[in-house]
Formats: structure tokens, sequence, C-alpha cells
């Protein structure tokens, strides 16, 4: 049996994926910590063997985190899960001991895959990713062919929606309902020609909207 953890302040991303593996042969979510804290205090005396690292929690840096508990359990596999599509991030997290990469839109499949590879001893790294740091490496300008007008409210949205934040947390920190929240949220999918959160911000960075 291969006990992996999460490590997410955001209860609902972290169920998911638990009831994911429920009745799973080989793979058991053994727990779920909220905070970098509760991780770094549970993480040495565990038998965990994979875990899911959220890069942005409240109480600290993923990638500064994820090097702090390799140094004290080095034979933890660390897989960063993150909605930042961002290569500068994956650098920084396979330079700090990571062993992959996964967007928190994963699937089933996906996730199993990465963890069954990182347990072989391999590095897993999200095909959108790879494809990124191509991009990077041919040196490609960013895609600015078709650039959609977001007016200032929904380009403070995003902001909050690229850090992570919950349509209720958003709500709370521009002071509009959750529903005005949403109302935006849906007006930049059509504005971008994308399907939901994962493509919003995809493009969003592609675009260089922010």
């Amino acid at each position: 049996m291969i006990n992996i953890a999460i490590t997410d302040d955001h209860p609902a991303v972290a169920t998911g994926v638990q009831s994911m593996f429920e009745g799973h042969k080989e793979i058991k979510v053994a727990a779920i910590y909220a905070s970098g804290k509760a991780v770094r205090e549970a993480i040495p005396a565990s038998d965990i063997q994979v875990l899911l690292l959220d890069i942005n929690l409240p109480d600290a840096d993923g990638t500064v985190l994820c090097k702090e508990l390799l140094s004290l359990k080095p034979e933890l596999k660390i897989i960063a899960f993150t909605s930042y599509l961002k290569t500068a991030f994956l650098k920084k997290m396979m330079q700090n001991g990571a062993s992959g990469f996964l967007l928190k839109n994963s699937g089933y499949d996906e996730i199993t895959d990465a963890i069954y590879n990182v347990m072989d001893g391999q590095e897993y790294i999200q095909e959108e990713m790879k494809a990124l740091l191509m991009q990077e490496s041919l040196k490609r300008k960013p895609d600015r062919s078709f650039i959609p007008k977001l007016t200032r409210r929904e380009k403070e949205i995003l902001s909050l929606i690229l850090e992570e934040h919950t349509t209720q947390e958003i709500a709370e920190k521009l002071f509009i309902s959750a529903k005005t929240v949403e109302t935006h949220r849906l007006n930049m999918l059509q504005k971008l020609g994308v399907k939901n959160t994962a493509g919003l911000v995809k493009v969003a960075i592609e675009k260089g909207l922010l």
C-alpha cells in the first residue's frame, strides 16, 4: 500500500482527491494537512511516502517548504500540486527536490500515474507543463495575436484567481457578492474562449493579461 498525504488549505481540493482513492487497493490517502506548520510537524514520524504539496499555503511558501520537508524526511516523494501554470514554480520545486508537478485540475488517472512514477524513482511532469518548457526553450514569444480587453474589476478577480483564492474569498476581499464574482468569471471565460478556470489561468498567462 502506498500511503499518500495532501497539504492544501482548501478542504474541497483535499477531500476531492481523497474521494478519488477511496477503496483503491494500492493507494491510500493517509493524511490531510491544511498548513505548512501541520505538515512540518507531522511528516518526520509519519509513514507517508508521497506528498501532494500545494505551492501557495497561508503560512508557507511551498517551494521552500519542499526543501525543508525533504531535509526532515529524505525518502519522501513530493509532487507539487497547484493551479499555477508557471514554469518558474516548476523549476523552483524541482530544484528543491520535488519529484513531480501536477495541476489541480488533474484527473484520477493522471494523479495515479504521477504517484506510481515517483515511487519508481522517476520524475513526473504534466504534459501542459512540458509544453510550456518546450515553448520557453524555443524562445517563442507569448501568443498576443488576440488580446481580449478585460475590465478593471475582471483583472482584479483574475489576479485573485491566479493566487488560488476561492469565490467566497474573492468576494470578501473585494466587498462584493459571490454571485457577482461568478458573473465576472463567466464573462472572462466567454471573452477568452475557455471552458474552465484552469483554461482561464493558462490563457491569462499566455496572453500576458496581468
